[in-house]
């Protein structure tokens, strides 16, 4: 009876050992996915977000001006960081140091850039002035400065936002290519509209468009279709 459980244990014993390593396998490879995610985007990343701003007090709501800043004697955005714009409404994100990779690639990098002030009492840019947060009301409802974000721009639908920031506007990070984000002022929960930018994002990053609906399965013809409509005829042998 003792060498069968002996035996059992010099079998048990390398089941554990193999089951240990199996899981220290997936405890690292799970935390290297997480630190490579965290550390993008990095040095050699060029990613584009679609931004708007967009004031609900501006005639029933309308987008402002995109923003212009400032750029040197040869025509180049001031652009301390690798986060601006080139004024045409999209953000363009490749760090340029390492204190606009990963986790500090943030909006307030963007804003620093673009000489955009922007808090819970208003947001301010040379292009449009000052759009005060103040006693502001639309629809009868309070109006609030909030950041409204789409993670994939190109499929986004307005009404479907994956998140809505209302505080500490400058700590929003850029997650990914491709992102889209409404910088407004309106109701909390108000729909707000999609950057009109945001079909532009695939001229700047054509990879993007591996993110686009794909039907799923063989297209199917549609047979009910009236017979007797002309169609397009084909000579013989083509």
């Amino acid at each position: 009876m003792g060498g069968v459980g002996q035996q059992r244990r010099l079998i048990g014993f390398p089941a554990v050992v193999v089951l240990i390593i199996l899981i220290g396998i997936a405890v690292v490879a799970i935390a290297r996915t997480q630190r490579d995610e965290e550390a993008r985007p990095g040095l050699s990343d060029h990613w584009h977000s679609a931004y708007t701003v967009w004031d609900c007090t501006d005639g029933g709501g309308a987008h402002q001006p995109i923003f212009e800043g400032r750029r040197n004697s040869q025509g180049y955005p001031y652009d301390p960081e690798g986060i601006h714009s080139h004024a045409d409404g999209l953000i363009h994100i490749h760090p340029f140091t390492a204190n606009a990779t990963g986790k500090d690639a943030v909006m307030d990098k963007f804003f620093d850039a673009m000489f955009v002030n922007i808090d819970q009492n208003g947001i301010f840019a040379e292009e449009f002035g000052l759009i005060s947060a103040v006693d502001a009301v639309c629809d009868g409802q309070p109006a609030v400065v909030q950041i409204v974000r789409w993670s994939t721009a190109l499929t986004a639908v307005a009404a479907e936002p994956d998140e809505r920031i209302y505080s500490d506007f400058g700590d929003v990070r850029f997650q990914k290519d491709g992102e889209a984000f409404t910088i407004a002022l309106a109701p909390r929960d108000a729909v707000v509209p999609l950057p009109p930018t945001i079909n532009d994002l695939l001229g700047v990053s054509p990879s993007l468009v591996a993110d686009l609906s794909q039907p799923e399965g063989p297209v199917q013809f549609d047979e009910s279709l009236d017979e007797n409509v002309p169609v397009v005829q084909l000579p013989d042998g083509g």
